[in-house]
């Protein structure tokens, strides 16, 4: 939804599904222990405990989507939109110094002078643009672990300890960006900690 229906370049942005830059991989290794395998190769206890183990798991890493500021106040007095305030400064903050009280510079933005022409009779649309400042990005490690259990040449019972978002990374929301909230800028909420599931897999 834009703020002016007769100013369509005034739209012209980033798409907000933009990541810029994401890395992901995936991967699995068999734990060389075990039968059949480089070492304790002879079976019986140390084959049980040690052998049969993989390690699997999905990584990725990602920067912010793009995120607009914005205000709630009908600033141009045309009822419907998505109004946006003024921008008097860049706003972004370096990497290194955002945090969750305050993720880019609030005082960069402000509706003051808009409702100050509103009230003169000479309403207006906000110059701030949209997609211009950048949600926080993260990094993800799902990791599990399986050991493979025969019984007979057919039957395998596999054992299944899936840890996702093993380091329980912080994975931040997007942060307050009405200018009429007293909170503008700071952030609130995250997506989930970490989960560990357990499970058994039967394949013959």
């Amino acid at each position: 939804l834009g703020q002016n229906d007769l100013d369509r370049t005034g739209e012209r942005a980033r798409g907000a599904n933009d990541a810029r830059h994401r890395f992901t991989i995936g991967y699995i290794w068999e734990v060389p222990f075990g039968k059949g395998k480089k070492w304790a190769t002879q079976g019986g206890a140390a084959n049980t405990i040690l052998g049969g183990w993989k390690v699997t798991g999905n990584t990725s890493f990602q920067t912010g989507f793009p995120i607009t500021v914005f205000t709630s106040n009908d600033v141009a007095n045309v009822v419907t939109g998505a109004w946006r305030p003024d921008r008097t400064c860049n706003g972004s903050l370096p990497p290194g110094d955002r945090t969750v009280e305050r993720w880019f510079d609030a005082s960069c933005f402000t509706d003051e002078f808009l409702l100050a022409d509103l009230a003169a009779g000479n309403p207006r649309f906000g110059n701030s643009g949209r997609s211009i400042l950048d949600g926080p990005g993260f990094q993800n490690w799902d990791i599990g672990l399986l050991k493979d259990f025969s019984f007979g040449e057919r039957l395998t019972m596999q054992f299944r300890a899936e840890f996702f978002n093993a380091f329980n990374m912080a994975h931040f929301d997007d942060p307050v960006r009405d200018v009429t909230d007293s909170s503008i800028g700071q952030i609130f909420g995250a997506s989930e900690p970490r989960n560990i599931q357990f499970g058994l897999k039967f394949l013959w």
